[in-house]
């Protein structure tokens, strides 16, 4: 059962009412408020899809490429005229040839995001702790589920929202902050653009001048410890150094390369657990030796 909305005026579907949040995005960028409305058959009722349209805005947007587009004709030629556009980081399977091909783009200027589930935040942790060691470091995360209200509550950073389903609201085409968070609308179909939007798998000839780079940097805690990856680096703890170190030492090479992406994470997120138990135990045992060792000393004089 759907839901019918009145958007200044424009009468739209949806399958639930949005949010405060969302609704508050919509006052602040639309100038907008969402209200419920009552079915009218004199007025044409639209889909979430077109309700850009009816907030015309010049159209920027930023290319964000998948793993298996990097050999397209439209990414060759957005980086040979120095656009720099996102790589998606594969989400399970990783082979070396086709993290070479991501290495690759990555040193070319390419920008990697990683994809972000509600549902499974230490997943994305581990795994951005892994990318970072491996010279992938991620600066946005991508979404496919849509808005989520709960993504206020998630760290600091960037988020591109993306979301095919044909009923359901989108977060509106701006360039969107919200305290230390910042969200972008996602689309797959060129020709809805409008305003501010990131295009994934964008075709060949799109215009490179209306290109404008989101704010990118992502944010993420592992065990405890706190990461925060900016175009200027990754900033964290001095164990969040060594926790990143580690990730490549724990997780054996032909195991990378043969193994699925979240059975690795997990692995990794377990061992880095237990390393950090053990850590912990031996520094406390070298302690008690140290203490037993000074009053045997003291107790000879």
């Amino acid at each position: 059962m759907s839901v019918l909305l009145n958007i200044c005026g424009v009468l739209v579907a949806t399958s639930h009412f949005p949010d405060t949040t969302l609704q508050q995005f919509y006052q602040q960028y639309y100038h907008c408020q969402i209200e419920a409305a009552k079915t009218d058959l004199s007025t044409q009722i639209q889909t979430p899809q077109t309700v850009a349209e009816f907030f015309p805005q010049p159209a920027t947007w930023w290319p964000v490429f998948t793993s298996d587009q990097l050999d397209s004709e439209s990414f060759k030629q957005l980086v040979e005229q120095g656009v720099k556009p996102g790589v998606i980081l594969p989400n399970e399977y990783f082979s070396a040839v086709k993290y070479y091909k991501i290495k690759k783009a990555v040193n070319e200027g390419a920008i990697p995001v990683a994809f972000y589930q509600m549902a499974h935040a230490k997943y994305f942790a581990a795994k951005a702790t892994f990318s970072t060691a491996i010279g992938l470091r991620p600066l946005a995360a991508l979404i496919e589920t849509g808005w989520d209200e709960n993504l206020i509550a998630q760290p600091a950073g960037s988020y591109i929202i993306q979301s095919d389903l044909p009923d359901e609201l989108r977060i509106p085409a701006r360039k969107i902050q919200h305290h230390q968070h910042y969200f972008y609308q996602a689309i797959t179909d060129p020709a809805q653009s409008s305003g501010y939007q990131v295009v994934i798998n964008p075709p060949l000839g799109m215009p490179v001048n209306t290109i404008e780079y989101p704010k990118l940097g992502i944010s993420w805690d592992l065990n405890r410890t706190q990461f925060s990856s900016s175009t200027d680096g990754v900033e964290t703890s001095l164990f969040g150094y060594i926790l990143i170190g580690l990730s490549t030492v724990v997780i054996p090479l032909d195991y990378i390369y043969s193994a699925h992406y979240p059975s690795l994470l997990s692995t990794f997120g377990s061992s880095i657990s237990w390393i950090s138990l053990l850590l912990g135990g031996g520094l406390l045992l070298i302690l008690i030796i140290s203490i037993i060792r000074r009053r045997r000393i003291n107790a000879r004089n």
